[in-house]
């Protein structure tokens, strides 16, 4: 006897418009609603688009955003109603992804994924390359010991007995 497997249509938690499944980065099965521009991540997937960063975004991390109506965006959004998980239904939680990158992304209480609005994975991959460029310009921390192991012998001898 065959048993036939009951394929779920993946519906937008904005619009209730099928998603349709398209390729993203490193070849990243994503789903997204046609409509809206949304895209939904299953567990995971923002993660390997993270480690992926195969578009440039250059020019982008060079501008200076407002950070106040950032700031604006962030609270407006977190006030907004939550919407449900395409895959389990269960209200979905909002949250500031990283709790510095101001973009606002709604995750699975249940762990299925992550929803993110129309412009937000770019905004994220964006906030991905300026993170790896900070931690570039961090001095490492054998330099950092090294540097606090010199200070302490310099006063030692520099401090009278």
């Amino acid at each position: 006897m065959l048993a036939w497997a009951t394929v779920t249509t993946l519906k937008c938690p904005h619009d209730s418009a099928p998603l349709a499944t398209e390729k993203y980065e490193a070849n990243i099965e994503v789903d997204v609603c046609r409509q809206c521009q949304g895209m939904w991540l299953d567990k995971g997937e923002l993660e390997a688009i993270e480690e992926a960063s195969e578009h440039d975004y250059r020019k982008q991390l060079d501008t200076i955003r407002d950070q106040a109506e950032d700031s604006f965006h962030v609270a407006e959004q977190l006030a907004d109603s939550p919407i449900h998980c395409p895959k389990c239904h269960a209200e979905m939680d909002k949250r500031e992804y990283a709790y510095c990158s101001r973009i606002v992304i709604d995750t699975c209480p249940e762990g299925c994924g992550v929803w993110l609005d129309a412009g937000e994975i770019q905004g994220l991959e964006i906030f991905f390359e300026q993170s790896q460029r900070a931690a570039a310009d961090v001095i490492p921390l054998r330099w950092r010991l090294w540097a606090s192991l010199q200070d302490l012998f310099s006063e030692r001898k520099t401090r009278p007995h």
